[in-house]
């Protein structure tokens, strides 16, 4: 079956062509650095798969006209179908699209419930109102016409919009920046003397000694003082 695949290994990077099956396998690498970019290179690889016959030709996104065995409302793309969200049970009618509203490729459905506001009869209308203007604006003006198709279906049945689905925006983290830190003021430790070693005394201031009196001093001093009462002096020995 032929088919475009896109490859993207090491140093190669482009979409390859592949035909296989009853009538052989054959397949052309295209380069995006060749091409001129990833649509380019693509395109380039359709349009190769296109020159060898239409049987070759991948499948395009578009609406199917055929319809299948289970289908109920004899419009192709359009199903009954019911949602149950913890027992409650809403029915409704869908009509399916492939190209959604900005114009990328998706699969995707419009929902019309009934049961409520609106009758069986009137969810199936709408579905196949809308699948019906859908494939109408493709066949007639391809991608553009369904973006524009999109846009009149919501100013004439305004509500609910139908939007494609959005990524979300990647979000980069703040800048954060440090905080100042300030030097903790430290304070010198006391020292303690080790134990068991006596601290240091300092030396006592040291009074100069009293002089102690000679003999000769102290016989000076006798001579001045007056005898003692009561003695006489002692007779010279001739």
């Amino acid at each position: 079956m032929p088919a475009v695949v896109r490859i993207d290994t090491g140093g190669t990077h482009g979409y390859q062509a592949r035909i296989g099956g009853s009538v052989g396998y054959e397949s052309k690498l295209f380069s995006d650095k060749k091409c001129g970019g990833k649509r380019k290179a693509k395109a380039a690889a359709i349009a190769w798969l296109e020159e060898r016959g239409d049987r070759y030709a991948p499948r395009r996104f578009g609406p199917k006209k055929g319809i299948q065995v289970n289908n109920m409302s004899g419009t192709p793309g359009v199903h009954q179908s019911q949602l149950n969200r913890d027992g409650n049970v809403s029915r409704y009618w869908a009509a399916h699209y492939s190209i959604g509203p900005n114009g990328r490729r998706t699969h995707r459905s419009k929902r019309f419930y009934f049961g409520t506001r609106r009758t069986s009869e009137e969810a199936r209308a709408l579905a196949e109102e809308f699948r019906t203007g859908w494939v109408a604006a493709f066949e007639e003006s391809g991608v553009d016409g369904v973006k524009q198709f999109f846009r009149e279906w919501e100013e004439k049945h305004p509500g609910r919009k139908t939007s494609a689905r959005k990524r979300p925006a990647a979000t980069k983290p703040a800048a954060t920046k440090p905080a100042a830190t300030k030097p903790a003021a430290t304070k010198p430790a006391a020292t303690k003397p080790a134990a068991g070693k006596p601290a240091a005394k300092r030396p006592a201031a040291k009074r100069p000694a009293a002089e102690k009196p000679t003999r000769r001093s102290a016989a000076a001093k006798s001579a001045g003082k007056p005898a003692a009462a009561g003695r006489k002096p002692s007779a010279k020995k001739k």
